[in-house]
């Protein structure tokens, strides 16, 4: 999912202290929105930001969710310091190293996303195919498209822009009957961020066989050191999502490694090799930085 504002230029030109203000406000809101949706932000290059889902569903209902916020915070915003966001979607294989992501599926994103009319979002054919019969949408088919250096042409829809509402609108609509318990005295409610169903099943498996000696048999270490390991991987995952710095999972990986010499009981060599590995890869992860992408 690429996103990017529309006439960003043109706006610093105006007023540059202002649209820098505005920008960051920009930026915070979508990572939110991406998180929220159960992906990640890969780059955040001036006024763009680029994301990675692993549900091409979630991609769409995301970006639906950023037009949405913007057109309300829009409506409430003299002209000139409305930011209007075009969308890009689209699914495809991706080769990552190091939180970095290559392929076309991501220059096709950053493609489709200037296709997009202010407001709205443009989606590939793919993409179209896998969220017809799941997403209720107004959507319309704009052909075959060549994109510029994009072999094949790409058959597009585009999501219909959310239309910005005044307050002149608000007002003409009909008021919900006031409830009989003020507003101002209920909770409000706090949004929680729940892992992802593979993290919690990783997880189990990973705490079954920490405890395998104890809810099985002996087995020599080599599940629970297994297990301590996957813990690890799965921990250092999330860790690193969060946090949007990919040293973060090196580092819980290295500890997980060197847990080992903890369960085994095998030799001071092995426990040794134990030891050195992870050390070895908790430093390498101290110097990872944060997520990044290839410029569009």
């Amino acid at each position: 999912m690429m996103a990017d504002v529309s006439g960003f230029s043109r706006m610093m030109g105006k007023n540059e202290d202002a649209t820098v203000d505005l920008i960051k406000e920009f930026h915070d809101r979508v990572l939110r929105l991406v998180e929220q949706f159960e992906g990640r932000v890969v780059d955040t290059a001036g006024d763009s930001v680029f994301g990675e889902f692993d549900s091409v569903v979630n991609a769409v209902r995301c970006a639906c969710r950023i037009q949405e916020e913007q057109a309300a915070l829009n409506a409430g915003r003299q002209a000139d310091e409305r930011i209007e966001t075009r969308i890009g979607v689209h699914l495809g294989d991706v080769i990552v190293e190091d939180y970095r992501v290559y392929g076309d599926g991501v220059n096709i994103a950053a493609r489709l996303e200037p296709l997009a009319d202010p407001g709205g979002i443009c989606i590939s054919e793919a993409v179209y195919q896998q969220i017809r019969n799941k997403l209720d949408l107004p959507m319309e088919d704009v052909g075959l498209k060549q994109l510029k250096n994009i072999e094949h042409p790409i058959r597009l829809y585009k999501v219909a822009p959310v239309r910005e509402v005044s307050r002149d609108d608000e007002l003409a609509q009909p008021q919900p009957a006031p409830a009989t318990a003020r507003a101002d005295s209920m909770p409000t409610p706090v949004a929680v961020e729940v892992p992802g169903t593979t993290t919690i099943i990783l997880s189990s498996i990973g705490a079954f066989l920490l405890l395998s000696p104890i809810l099985l048999f002996s087995t020599g270490g080599v599940l629970p050191t297994g297990g301590a390991i996957l813990l690890s991987l799965v921990f250092g995952r999330e860790w690193a999502r969060r946090t949007r710095r990919s040293g973060n999972l090196l580092i819980a990986l290295g500890i997980g490694l060197a847990s080992g010499a903890a369960w085994t009981n095998w030799s001071k060599l092995t426990n040794g090799l134990f030891l050195l590995a992870g050390v070895i890869v908790a430093a390498s992860g101290l110097g990872g930085g944060r997520h990044q992408a290839p410029k569009k």
